[in-house]
């Protein structure tokens, strides 16, 4: 009788009460290969795998340090092959995790990270990388968070690290080609007039149309503002300008520009240099002349807020009423930065 046409082997057991024989030919012989062939790994090489594997069917590959596969038993059999990571050789397929799961190296993450690794030491590197030529890596990551750079040739000099509660910290330079934006202390503000405003007959200050800047609760504000004017008549109705701020904060503001009582005649002779201290009301003002050409005006200050959070804004009028008019110009411009 010829061999089964199939590799897989059904063992049969006969009754134990002796009323039935085993059959040699058809139970046990040239079928203990068949068993080899069916029980654990069969071992062929990575073009010689099993032309008509069996789903389940498993298998190492000899000539790839035994790459482990088992089949799926789809057709053709060569797609059927599902590889089985091992410690002998290096995996050639991409491993598929479900959402929520995690890759553990040590023990278990955690938090829900896709990749927890728990090393001996802070100093451990968990993550490095370099490209064939190097002879250390170009990047590295530690235990501790760390980030370190370097050429691949050489120890990494440049890094970035936690050194406090809520700090990042570089022991090296730091270029940044496109925007560097700062909420904290050290971030710079600026506002500038898009279209000229016009004060005619009026000394009752009122709030710019364009220069305001929002300011935190609890900060220290230094704040600049370059101003451009100008008045149908020479030093007549001229300008004056204070701030508002938030409830409880108060600024403190000097300038520099033409005197608003001297300049009488057209002349440009004299100017003046005057300050307010610890001021929180916007009846605290300065006052400068304006001629018919353009006038400039430097202003200088800081600001101090309490509890309260809101806007900084520039407020200005007539130092006197006066039908010509006071013209602030466009591209005048206010900046703030915040120092603590």
């Amino acid at each position: 009788m010829p061999d089964p046409s199939t590799s897989r082997l059904a063992l049969y057991k006969s009754l134990s009460d002796g009323s039935e024989d085993v059959n040699y030919t058809l139970d046990l012989g040239q079928n203990w290969d068949k068993v080899d062939l069916a029980v654990g790994f069969q071992s062929c090489t990575s073009s010689t795998r099993p032309s008509s594997p069996y789903s389940g069917k498993p298998i190492m590959e000899a000539d790839t340090s035994y790459r482990t596969y088992l089949s799926n038993g789809t057709s053709p059999a060569s797609a059927s092959w599902v590889e089985i990571p091992n410690s002998s050789a290096t995996f050639n397929n991409t491993l598929k995790m479900s959402a929520g799961k995690q890759v553990n190296i040590g023990a278990s993450g955690s938090t829900a990270s896709f990749v927890a690794l728990l090393p001996t030491a802070t100093g451990d590197w968990i993550v490095g990388s370099r490209v064939t030529a190097d002879s250390v890596s170009r990047f590295t990551i530690r235990a501790d968070g760390r980030l370190d750079w370097g050429s691949g040739s050489a120890t990494q000099e440049t890094n970035l690290y936690r050194s406090a509660a809520n700090t990042l910290k570089t022991d090296d330079n730091l270029i940044v080609d496109l925007n560097l934006t700062v909420n904290g202390v050290g971030q710079n503000q600026y506002i500038a007039k898009t279209a000229d405003e016009t004060v005619t007959s009026n000394a009752t200050l009122q709030n710019d149309d364009h220069l305001v800047l929002p300011v935190v609760a609890n900060a220290v504000y230094t704040f600049a503002l370059d101003l451009y004017m100008t008045e149908a008549t020479d030093f007549v109705g001229d300008f004056k300008m204070s701030f508002t701020c938030p409830a409880s904060a108060t600024f403190d503001m000097h300038g520099v520009g033409p005197h608003a009582t001297s300049f009488t005649t057209g002349t440009s002779s004299d100017g003046e240099w005057i300050g307010k201290l610890a001021t929180s009301s916007a009846g605290a003002t300065l006052a400068f002349g304006v001629g018919t050409g353009l006038t400039a005006v430097r202003v200088y200050g800081r600001l101090v807020t309490l509890g309260t959070a809101g806007n900084f804004t520039l407020q200005w009028a007539q130092n006197a009423s006066d039908a010509s008019g006071t013209t602030l110009k466009a591209g005048s411009f206010m900046t703030m930065t915040r120092v603590a």
